[in-house]
């Protein structure tokens, strides 16, 4: 009876019998397997699996690309609504890149102006709540909270207010994308 293969081999045998790349598809699967390496490195540093993000166990001339995945991944996952993850997206950055601290810092300013903004707004919204329940004569106990955020209006006003802080927090990625590829 023949014996079993593994999934790794039979691929081998598959591409054996195919021929052999050439060397820009070579390089293009290397590419795309140091993407991917670097692609699970963010994940699992974004999911406090890692403490730090270690690059040296792979192949020189891998790292490199590894390290711009890694960082590319990063930037990506960078958002205004979750300045805990934010943090731990700076300090992955600040490991494999220290010289972006500057871009960094301003996309965190970014972040808290955008909170600050998002409170005020719902502040002022939850005071025009219950300044309508005022005047339908409900107010002490009978009102606990109000939730602003559900009213259709307030998702509508959300999207064109925070229109404005993607559009900066996406140039300033940009920025930062652009700096890592030429250092």
């Amino acid at each position: 009876m023949g014996e079993l293969k593994s999934a790794w081999e039979i691929a081998q045998e598959r591409a054996s019998r195919l021929g052999k790349l050439s060397p820009e598809e070579e390089r293009r699967q290397k590419e795309e397997e140091c993407r991917q390496i670097g692609s699970a490195i963010a994940i699992r540093w974004l999911n406090n699996a890692e403490k730090s993000i270690e690059l040296d166990k792979y192949p020189e001339e891998q790292k490199g690309l590894i390290k711009q995945a890694v960082l590319k991944h990063l930037i990506e996952a960078i958002e205004l609504k979750n300045p805990n993850r934010l943090e731990r997206i700076r300090q992955g950055i600040a490991m494999l890149y220290p010289g972006a601290n500057s871009a960094i810092e301003q996309i965190t300013q970014l972040a808290q102006e955008y909170e600050g903004a998002e409170r005020k707004r719902f502040n002022e919204s939850e005071g025009k709540g219950r300044e309508i329940l005022h005047q339908m004569r409900i107010s002490g106990t009978a009102v606990g909270e109000i939730n602003s955020k559900a009213v259709a209006e307030w998702q509508k006003d959300e999207a064109e207010w925070t229109q404005a802080f993607v559009s900066r927090l996406d140039n300033l990625k940009q920025e930062l994308y652009s700096a890592l590829v030429r250092g």
